[in-house]
């Protein structure tokens, strides 16, 4: 079960000791958070000398976001050191672009290597766009490097993910949940439902890939989505789930896989296909927008913490 830190490294600390997760994640919002701690200064100064030292031919804004990279790889040594694996997220700004994708995710297997950071420890995280998609099964293929599709609110993005042969995959459960219910949605857990359709199809039709289910709102999606490959939750959930009386089981089995009514379809070749599927689903094209934008607005907040100290 993967433990995502809150907010700070001192938060996955914590959780690591009394938790024991299997890896621990970042993304550019966590990023923001934790560099305005004063705890981990020196990782930000480690940053900016890096930025120094890079050729002085180079734009001002490309030198901040390669220190920002850098910065993440700092943080994802740190988190490392206590969980064993970590998953460091390519900038989003990359995100519809396959080769720039590709160079970042590259880039960082090198600075997780200087820092003594194997390979096969280390996932690259990257947008459930089709360039994204596309960029992650020449890095899963060409380089052996384990690639984790994030930002995934849809099935069209699972399925080609898997298609790709990536990892793993996170759908964010809270977030497809919270869309549904601005819509007037009631009755169920939508986010549950169609991250329990991914998992089921993954598993019904003999997929690698993992679905790493992410953004849990509440102990009740924690539980109904048991049997998850994996599971990403914040040290808060785990607390309540702690406290809760009772054993819980997995619902999510290949038994459930087998059972579950979902017809194979294919989109890894047809880029008009999945384009088009993604269209059509709301939730994805929306929340996927969304988190895009959030992700690059806080790591335009970093590389500017940067820029004062630069």
């Amino acid at each position: 079960m993967g433990s995502q830190p809150a907010n700070a490294l001192g938060t996955l600390q914590d959780a690591g000791t009394k938790f024991k997760p299997s890896e621990g994640t970042t993304n550019p919002s966590l990023l923001y958070s934790a560099a305005q701690n004063p705890a981990y200064y020196h990782l930000l100064i480690r940053a900016i000398k890096y930025a120094k030292s890079l050729s002085i031919s180079l734009p001002s804004e490309e030198r901040l976001q390669l220190a920002a990279e850098f910065l993440a790889v700092q943080f994802g040594t740190e988190i490392y050191k206590l969980t064993g694996r970590v998953s460091t997220e390519v900038d989003v700004i990359h995100s519809f672009n396959k080769e720039a994708t590709i160079a970042a995710a590259l880039r960082m297997i090198s600075l997780y290597a200087a820092q003594g950071v194997p390979k096969d420890k280390v996932r690259i995280k990257i947008s459930a766009t089709w360039e994204g998609i596309k960029a992650a099964s020449f890095l899963t293929h060409e380089h052996g490097i384990s690639v984790l599709i994030t930002i995934v609110f849809g099935m069209v993005q699972a399925i080609t993910a898997a298609e790709a042969g990536v990892a793993c995959i996170a759908p964010y459960v809270g977030r497809i949940s919270d869309w549904h219910k601005a819509q007037g949605m009631t009755g169920g857990d939508k986010g549950v439902e169609i991250v329990r359709d991914m998992q089921n199809y993954l598993r019904k039709y003999g997929y690698g890939t993992k679905v790493m289910g992410a953004s849990f709102r509440n102990t009740e999606q924690v539980k109904q989505l048991a049997g998850t490959d994996l599971l990403t939750i914040s040290p808060v959930v785990l607390e309540l789930l702690e406290k809760e009386k009772g054993d819980f089981g997995p619902c999510l089995t290949s038994e459930s896989a087998q059972a579950a009514d979902l017809p194979k379809v294919s989109y890894i070749n047809d880029e008009n296909a999945f384009r088009w599927a993604f269209n059509m689903d709301a939730c994805a094209v929306e929340k996927s927008a969304e988190a895009m934008r959030k992700f690059a607005e806080d790591s335009k907040k970093l590389e500017g913490l940067l820029a004062e100290m630069l």
